[in-house]
């Protein structure tokens, strides 16, 4: 009995000083999209700070796009569930997995933290003949599914926002899908495109540049980076969604690993350096400790779920 209780003693220890100590190497998160996207530039910035609250070990971005964040997510559950192979959980991944038959569902994934929520909102070309949403939506409605609006992939979160979003104006865009927003935003300022579905940090930088327009923004307030730009609901659309970015860890991560990347990924979240690159991409902090997140994630999943199956959209459902 006494070698029971010492041992029991010394379990808790170990438990105790691994959390202390983790990571005790570089820590790696999966971004299924290309480089320069939101999830992407999001990461970046958390990455900056980092090793401060890690040890001092980085936190190292790993961009690995394909088949609409499909060929990431399927590297990250083939790792290891030790904490060192992260995935950056974000709105498109849940509704791909309703977009599509894929061999993953929200069970393979432990929510440990949600870091923002972003609106979405419509760029266009600064050259471009629409000057503002109406005149977009009135050219829509003149010649249905002659106006090209590109996403992030075919299935992510952008692209079932516009999919919402034309049915709630009573329009009908082309979809151009990409491996991840910058893509999207690249061929808007080249051009090739009459607008993009994105959040924020994508196409900040080029609207700050005069490059792209931003005709209204998919959220119950102006953003800060987009100060004269209305909401959809200012200009008499009631209409707001948007993309919402965390980090998961595969299913049988230990709770005091999950615990720990919690608790790392909250100090950095809030320190100055962090909130300070997060105000100049317009990015709005939502945090959500690993209950919350996991509940919000759930039901996310039902909700994206419910809404292709009434929308008949999708691989999946659409047939």
């Amino acid at each position: 009995m006494r070698s029971k209780v010492l041992l029991a003693v010394l379990l808790v220890g170990v438990l105790a000083f691994s959390q202390v100590n983790f990571p005790t190497r570089p820590v790696t998160i999966i971004v299924p999209w290309s480089a320069g996207g939101a999830t992407d530039l999001l990461f970046r910035a958390v990455a900056s700070v980092f090793p401060k609250y890690a040890n001092g070990h980085p936190l190292v971005i790993s961009n690995i796009p394909g088949a609409g964040a499909v060929t990431g997510t399927m590297e990250f559950l083939k790792a290891q569930p030790d904490g060192y192979t992260l995935l950056s959980l974000a709105t498109p991944i849940i509704t791909k997995i309703h977009w599509s038959e894929v061999k993953f569902t929200v069970d393979d994934f432990i929510p440990v933290i949600n870091i923002v929520n972003d609106p979405s909102y419509i760029l266009v070309n600064v050259n471009s003949p629409y000057k503002t949403l109406e005149d977009l939506l009135n050219a829509a409605r003149k010649k249905p599914e002659t106006i090209t609006m590109g996403n992030g992939g075919a299935g992510g979160g952008n692209h079932l926002v516009a999919l919402a979003f034309e049915d709630f104006v009573g329009v009908k865009f082309i979809h151009v899908p990409y491996n991840g927003g910058a893509p999207a935003i690249a061929d808007l300022v080249a051009g090739h495109i009459d607008a993009v579905m994105a959040a924020a940090p994508e196409g900040v930088p080029q609207v700050q540049a005069g490059q792209l327009r931003c005709l209204a923004v998919l959220g119950t307030q102006r953003l800060s980076v987009f100060p004269d730009v209305p909401t959809a609901k200012e200009l008499g659309y009631n209409f707001t969604l948007g993309m919402w970015r965390g980090v998961a860890v595969q299913r049988g991560t230990p709770p005091e690993i999950v615990q720990a990347l919690h608790d790392i990924f909250y100090k950095c979240i809030n320190d100055p350096d962090f909130l300070a690159k997060a105000k100049e991409m317009g990015s709005i902090i939502h945090y959500m400790d690993t209950i919350s997140y996991t509940r919000f994630v759930r039901e996310q999943n039902a909700f994206w779920e419910n809404l292709m199956k009434i929308k008949k959209v999708g691989e999946k459902y659409g047939k």
